[in-house]
């Protein structure tokens, strides 16, 4: 029979190999002749490590004659068609890559249904040793946290795989409905007399993918162990807790096709073959208009988009404040808010009755404390009531957070309905869409200004490096009060600068327009000093921003100059005399905003400044490479590492912002003085990069002398940054693209290596981010287990 696959594959891989030689009328060349051995090596080299368990040429069958040659048929139909097809537009095109999508998601992404067709399952309960401890029901056995050992004996077969039967979740906590339970497996085969550790199986609970598990044992097993293990972290602690009704060992796996895998193959193909240097979004200007350039950003934005609706809600929590009002369904009927979710909520509700502190009085024996910010002396005194990440000053609970998002969505919440503690997840998904916008209009406004030469493509991975690279969607996934007021400073700051640009780039006759966006430009930014202060240093772009048109073109000179001035200056001045009024009023100092008052796990009033903490900053910050694993997610946290005797406020980091992002590479373009010289001609736009480098320095040392070094802290200015590297892109790109119209030679050969650079910076920099979210706390593996798990195996098919 395997003779008999070995000949069919070949005609069908000599068919579609010579099939574009046919169709195009000539004689089959030597590359016709390649592609007909490479499809059928390539088939077989396949099927070779496809069917490692037990082996290609063991029980090959008819079943299998038919996969092989269909595979085949598929591979050859993909090629042949992108051969002679391939440079006919998307049209063409496009049809295929549907094929190729499908196909891969049958044949692939499904091998372990072709790979297990012909197994023969037995029940391996049937082997389960009688003297263990075990809870047993009709056909059904049970685990909890006393029970959790399982051995087999005299099992005297192979065995290839395990599946669980009838799984269910024990656990009555509604906060644990959605669990998982890890299971290490022990084993003796034909290589190992007695029993070793080979592994272990991380079960969802409610994620069915994950309910079977591929193994690698040597021939006949022996005994075989299983030991489950609870999950336990800082965020989730998940008891051993399950019933199922059976374990089948080399059970035939189903065909379970999966519409996500296979559109996302298919986006991702697309994007290649839109992206391939030859392609027209690099050959036509973004400013041209193409009614297919605006379709790829809108496609584009929707995708960018829908990750900032769902992801805040992959936490499942995080669909409203856990009391009973919000939440039901995780609502144990007792908890309170966290401290994490209700400071927003409750500084609402205080300045709704004309108060700035909070109601929340604080314990006697916290007032009586000598220092109530020692978290030591706190912690000895067993003083309750102390709330935590607030600021005390006066005998008085505060919110030191910037008061903007409070303004902005709390407050009129509960004015308008009553209700107080508005969750911060549905105020981050519009930050975050504002974010995303006003990216789109920032990257259009630098293309517009200072690189109209750009191509569409350098235009769509600008908007797609500065939104996926940035901290954007790990503060989405983490929605609690930290990463509100970050966000909604980043939002602030990157609306108002594209109203900025926007305003610069008006037609002087346009002037209400121009002072429309002046004034909203201007209130902005100015709103950022109190959602985020360090990100106000931003602000000085203004300067690069305008000069052209009111120093240099000595607009401001005039009265019309005059007038925008002020509507530029005006909302400046209105904001920050109201934040200074709210730091005076509530700390006796306008440029007071509370943090030093923090109860939190050090003393900030006696924090200071020490020169020993900015080597280990920067390092990490910035430099510190990502530390890849060969399992999902790929990456793995690292701590903040200093022999300096020294408190050290940190979390964790998965890689500096340099090291991690490859879109940020190209900073380093910055070396050579020819670049340089590039960029110099356009002053403004190397104002904006060497603005973004300063303020990276700049900001990582203060947020380290100021509170500590942490990922989230990141996103101060990791989106100028960004920003600062797509001018520098489009920089190279337009000197490129000027030197070979003129016939350069050198420059038509580099041209299309920088758009392969450009494209495969922009999409590891996106696999990256990807990859954080399922590193990062709160660890969605604890969080939400389905949704993890479900991932997990959609990439790892093959397990």
């Amino acid at each position: 029979m395997i003779f008999l696959a070995l000949a069919l594959t070949a005609l069908v891989s000599a068919f579609f190999g010579l099939a574009p030689a046919v169709l195009s009328c000539r004689k089959a060349a030597r590359c016709d002749r390649v592609w007909t051995f490479g499809l059928w090596l390539g088939v077989w080299l396949f099927a070779a490590c496809a069917y490692h368990r037990p082996g290609l040429t063991v029980g090959f069958d008819t079943f299998r004659l038919l996969a092989l040659t269909a595979l085949c048929g598929w591979a050859g139909l993909v090629t042949a068609g992108l051969r002679c097809f391939g440079k006919k537009g998307l049209r063409a095109v496009v049809p295929l890559l549907a094929v190729t999508a499908l196909g891969a998601e049958a044949f692939i992404g499904n091998i372990a249904y072709f790979n297990t067709h012909s197994y023969e399952p037995f029940q391996l309960v049937d082997y389960l040793d009688p003297n263990i401890n075990v809870g047993r029901g009709v056909g059904t056995i049970s685990l909890d946290s006393d029970r959790t050992y399982l051995r087999f004996l005299n099992i005297d077969q192979p065995i290839y795989n395990l599946r669980f039967d009838g799984l269910v979740n024990d656990d009555t906590d509604l906060l644990h409905t959605d669990s998982m339970v890890t299971f290490t497996l022990d084993a003796s085969d034909e290589a190992n007399g007695a029993p070793i550790r080979f592994g272990s199986w991380e079960v969802g609970l409610q994620s069915p993918r994950s309910h079977v598990i591929s193994l690698d044992l040597t021939g006949k097993v022996g005994t075989l162990i299983m030991q489950a293990q609870p999950y336990h972290t800082a965020h989730q602690d998940f008891p051993v807790a399950l019933t199922f009704s059976g374990i089948t060992a080399n059970t035939p796996r189903a065909m379970d096709f999966s519409v996500l895998r296979c559109a996302s193959v298919f986006l991702v193909l697309l994007a290649l073959y839109a992206l391939r240097p030859r392609s027209g979004l690099w050959t036509r200007r973004w400013l041209a208009g193409n009614v297919c350039d605006r379709a790829a950003a809108a496609a584009l934005g929707l995708i960018l988009a829908a990750f900032v609706v769902v992801i805040p809600f992959w936490e499942p929590s995080n669909s409203g404040l856990a009391t009973k009002d919000y939440n039901t369904a995780f609502w144990d009927g007792e908890s309170s808010v966290s401290f994490v979710s209700q400071q927003y909520g409750a500084l609402a509700h205080s300045l709704l009755q004309g108060r700035l502190d909070l109601e929340a009085d604080p314990p006697e024996a916290l007032l009586a404390m000598e220092n109530p910010y020692d978290v030591a002396a706190r912690s000895e005194a067993q003083i309750e009531g102390a709330l935590w990440d607030h600021a005390f000053y006066n005998g008085r609970f505060y919110v030191y957070f910037g008061v903007v998002p409070c303004l902005l969505f709390q407050l009129p919440f509960e004015a308008l309905t009553g209700i107080q503690n508005l969750a911060y997840a549905p105020c981050m998904v519009i930050l975050g869409l504002v974010l995303l916008a006003s990216c789109f209009g920032i990257v259009e406004q630098a293309v517009r200004r200072w690189f109209p030469q750009t191509s569409a493509a350098a235009y769509l991975l600008a908007v797609a490096a500065v939104v996926s690279g940035s901290q954007l969607y790990y503060l989405l996934l983490r929605p609690y009060i930290y990463e509100y007021a970050i966000l909604c400073g980043s939002a602030l700051l990157l609306l108002g600068l594209w109203l900025w640009l926007s305003a610069a780039a008006t037609p002087m006759e346009k002037r209400g327009t121009i002072l429309v966006k002046l004034v909203f430009g201007s209130l902005c930014v100015a709103l950022v000093a109190g959602c985020r202060p360090q990100m106000e240093l931003f602000a000085f772009l203004a300067v690069p921003i305008f000069w052209q048109r009111y120093i240099a073109g000595k607009r401001l000179r005039s009265r019309a100059g005059a007038g925008e001035a002020v509507a530029f200056l005006l909302p400046v001045v209105v904001i920050a005399a109201g934040l200074m009024w709210y730091n005076a009023a509530r700390f006796g100092s306008p440029f007071d905003f509370g943090a030093n008052y923090n109860m939190t796990g050090n003393d900030m009033t006696k924090r200071g400044f020490n020169v020993v903490r900015i080597g280990p900053a920067v390092f990490t910050s910035l430099f510190e490479l990502p530390s890849w694993q060969g399992i999902f997610p790929f990456l793995r946290e690292t701590d903040v590492q200093t022999n300096a005797i020294i408190r050290t406020i940190s979390e964790k980091f998965t890689g500096g912002i340099l090291a991690a992002t490859p879109y940020l590479w190209v900073l380093a373009l910055l070396l050579l003085p020819a670049f340089r010289r590039c960029l110099q001609r356009r002053r403004s736009a190397a104002c904006l990069v060497w603005t973004g480098l300063a303020a990276m320095v700049i900001i990582t040392v203060v947020d380290c002398q100021m509170a500590g070094v942490l990922y989230r802290y990141l996103m101060d200015y990791s989106p100028v940054l960004l920003l600062a590297a797509a001018l520098c892109w489009f920089c190279a790109e337009n000197a490129l693209t000027r030197r070979t119209a003129s016939g350069d030679a050198t420059a038509a050969a580099a041209l299309p290596a920088l758009c392969i650079a450009m494209a495969a910076a922009a999409a590891c920099t996106a696999v990256y981010r990807f990859c954080t979210l399922f590193t990062m706390e709160p660890w969605l593996q604890g969080m939400n287990p389905s949704l993890y798990y479900t991932v997990s195996r959609l990439v790892q098919f093959w397990m």
